[in-house]
């Protein structure tokens, strides 16, 4: 008889429910692993091998062929070596076919029959709990901790491949899955250290509200790096969903230092980061940055330094929250539901609009950095910061008394809000026909959006992600209904056009 299981099977970050078919041919005693396996699955046989004999099982002394299907997909790792086991057992009569029909087996073996945990168990197992046909999942006991608090998922965790008889005989219990216990976070920058600057602190806690994208320009020193890193305390908490999300990306890309990914994540790569980097690729293709902060921040700092085909790599995820990225071998999708936080200097050195210094840059150099900005990249862009430089050089040393807590209670609350109306979709992605009707009630709407469109010289796309964060600015602020001073103050965060006004009367 064929012994079939199943297992996942990854490439790169995707994971692919494989079929492993074994049959036990008369002929010279072999193993041979057929199903496009990379050398980490071909390397297996030695291992399979003295697993099953260590195990007190008999391994068949025939031909044995073992097919990974679908056939034309290519897998790697060893996570499927316990599948295999199975199946040689299955197809030699010494376990029984019907038992495990519904069930995923997980693991890597050691010479012993000891199961190993391995990178991306918890990918692999997030992805069996959403097969309808699959009741239970059988996974080495030592990756328990990262996988038990996936819902709806019975585990059967394994030390050695010696227990699979007892688990048949019904001897192993399942493990009853276990609640999120999310540790508290510790705040590297908090809101308080911020002196002054209550205008941008206002504009970014309506962005993290609602995940619009942000930017923020100003001179050196002025505090646009620090505000942009203490909005990292100011996240609010992530569903138990986005908690599994985000930890299977990190799980998969070898990046998982904990057993979840509890907190937003706020990732900062520094401007010489390549466009493959930036948004995934490469010869087997990868996330990159984009996705590494979906669910959370990417703010990237001194944003005119970066290459300016990185830049514009990123306006696609900006707005359609994944990124597809295409090569010989397919077509891979990766989640990237970031926020986009920037910072800037408006000139190389720094002092373009500065009072107190006189700007070194030439004319053409200037420009040269403010092509990267404009356009298509600008319009996805819903709060611009000018951030103004300090009255004078003795700050006070007491802090503001708005801390990272007042705020996040703040925007906590009005996070519970917008979920409650739109459904868990952001007030970024709101589709235009849900903007009007939330704008249906405000009379002087047509006026407003035509004098500020006209003066901010806005596109379409970008009056229509002011009005988005015009309903972010009225979940702040707790009421139900949208008013004039809402979508006026949206509008007031549109800086850029009056800075590249600013711009032409110095470099004229």
């Amino acid at each position: 008889m064929i012994g079939i299981t199943k297992t996942i099977c990854s490439y790169g970050y995707h994971t692919l429910t494989v079929q492993v078919e074994v049959d036990i041919l008369p002929g010279l005693s072999g193993l041979q692993i057929v199903g496009l396996g990379d050398s980490a699955i071909k390397e297996s046989r030695e291992r399979i091998h003295s697993a099953i004999v260590h195990s007190g099982f008999e391994f068949p002394v025939k031909y044995i062929v073992v097919n990974l299907a679908p056939n034309e997909k290519p897998k790697e790792g060893a996570m499927s070596e316990l599948a295999i086991c199975v199946a040689i057992l299955i197809a030699s009569g010494q376990l029984p076919q019907e038992y495990f029909v519904d069930k995923v087996l997980l693991g890597s073996l050691s010479l012993n029959g000891e199961l190993q945990n391995t990178s991306g168990l918890m990918g692999a197992t997030l992805h069996a709990s959403q097969l309808s046909q699959i009741s239970s999942v059988i996974i080495p006991h030592g990756g328990l901790s990262d996988v038990d608090c996936i819902p709806d998922l019975v585990l059967y965790p394994l030390r050695f491949m010696s227990q699979l008889r007892q688990i048949v005989s019904g001897a192993i219990s399942p493990w009853k899955n276990s609640f999120i216990h999310i540790p508290k976070v510790t705040r590297e920058i908090d809101m308080s250290e911020v002196i002054g600057l209550e205008n941008a602190k206002k504009g970014l806690a309506y962005c993290v509200i609602g995940r619009h994208h942000s930017m923020l320009i100003g001179a050196p020193g002025t505090g646009k790096t620090l505000l942009s890193k203490a909005v990292g305390s100011i996240q609010p908490q992530m569903s138990r969903n986005e908690i599994l999300e985000t930890s299977c990306i990190y799980s998969m890309t070898k990046l998982l230092n904990t057993n979840l990914v509890y907190h937003r994540p706020f990732r900062s790569p520094h401007h010489t980061t390549s466009g493959i980097a930036m948004v995934g690729g490469g010869t087997k293709p990868m996330p990159g940055e984009v996705s590494l902060a979906h669910n959370g921040i990417l703010f990237l700092d001194e944003l005119m330094e970066f290459p300016a085909a990185t830049l514009q790599a990123l306006r696609e995820p900006m707005e359609d929250r994944i990124i597809t990225v295409s090569r010989a071998k397919g077509s891979f999708r990766f989640p990237a539901n970031f926020q986009l936080l920037a910072a800037t200097n408006p000139c190389r050195c720094g002092y373009l609009f500065s009072s107190k210094q006189v700007c070194s840059c030439g004319p053409l150099l200037v420009q040269n950095l403010y092509r990267k900005i404009v356009g298509p990249f600008l319009d996805r862009i819903s709060v611009e910061l000018e951030i103004p430089e300090p009255p004078g050089y003795n700050l006070p040393d007491e802090r503001n008394e708005k801390n990272s807590q007042w705020w996040l209670e703040k925007i906590n609350e009005a996070h519970k809000r917008m979920l409650r109306r739109n459904g868990n979709i952001s007030n970024s992605q709101l589709q235009l026909e849900n903007v009007k009707k939330i704008y249906g009630t405000l009379k002087n709407y047509e006026n407003i959006l035509r004098n500020y469109s006209a003066a901010n010289m806005l596109s379409n796309r970008g009056i229509v992600n002011t009005l988005r964060l015009g309903v972010s600015i009225m979940d702040f602020h707790e009421s139900a209904v949208m008013r004039d001073c809402f979508l006026e103050e949206a509008f007031r965060y549109r800086v850029i056009c009056h800075l590249k006004a600013k711009l032409l009367d110095r470099v004229a």
